[in-house]
C-alpha cells in the first residue's frame, strides 16, 4: 500500500554556492547518451525489459556522480541500474515546479542564516532524483545576492524519508 503524502518529510541539507562549470562539468569531459522516450515507470510486465547499463555507461555514471556529487548525470533511462540517480525531464507540473522551488528557497534561507548572507531565490535549473527508502532531490538553482545584485548558481540534496510512526 501507497504511503499517503503526509507520512512523509523534507529533509534539507546545506546549500553549496557553485560554479557554473562544477555543476556542469567541462564539455569536453561530458559526454552525451543517446535519449530515449522510455519512462520505466509506465512499463509494465508485458513490456520488454531494459537493458542493464553497459560496462562503458557504468564507468560513464559513477564518474560523473563522484565529480557533481550526482547533481549533474547524464540521463540513462534507455537502461536499467537499480538505485540510479536519474534528471526529471522537463516540462515539470506546476505541483512539482512550486515544490523544487520551495524546497530551494527552503535551503538558500538556510545558507543566508548560516553565513550571515542576503540571496534571494530566483530559479529552479534542474533536478535529479534517487529514490531508495524515501527520496533523494538534486537540485540545482540560481539565487541573487541583493546587495550585488550577481547570480550564483547553489545546489541542495533534499532527502524525502518516511516518517516512523513509534
Amino acid at each position: 500500500m501507497a504511503a499517503a503524502l503526509s507520512d512523509y518529510a523534507p529533509r534539507a541539507k546545506d546549500a553549496h554556492i557553485l560554479d557554473e562549470k562544477q555543476v556542469h562539468g567541462p564539455p569536453e569531459k561530458k559526454q552525451k547518451i543517446e535519449e530515449t522516450n522510455i519512462d520505466p515507470m509506465t512499463m509494465n510486465d508485458e513490456d520488454d525489459e531494459l537493458p542493464d547499463m553497459t560496462d562503458e555507461e557504468m564507468a560513464l555514471y559513477g564518474r560523473q556522480v563522484k565529480e557533481s556529487g550526482g547533481f549533474d548525470v547524464d540521463n540513462f533511462t534507455h537502461s536499467f541500474a537499480f538505485g540510479r540517480i536519474e534528471p526529471i525531464s522537463e516540462p515539470w507540473s506546476d505541483s512539482r515546479k512550486k515544490r523544487f522551488g520551495d524546497y530551494s528557497k527552503e535551503a538558500i534561507e538556510k545558507y543566508n542564516t548560516e553565513q550571515k548572507k542576503n540571496f534571494k531565490f530566483k530559479e529552479v535549473v534542474k533536478v535529479n532524483t534517487k529514490v531508495v527508502q524515501g527520496v533523494d532531490y538534486y537540485i540545482t538553482f540560481k539565487a541573487e545576492d541583493a546587495s550585488t545584485g550577481v547570480i550564483q548558481t547553489f545546489i541542495t540534496l533534499i532527502r524525502i524519508k518516511p516518517i516512523s510512526k513509534q
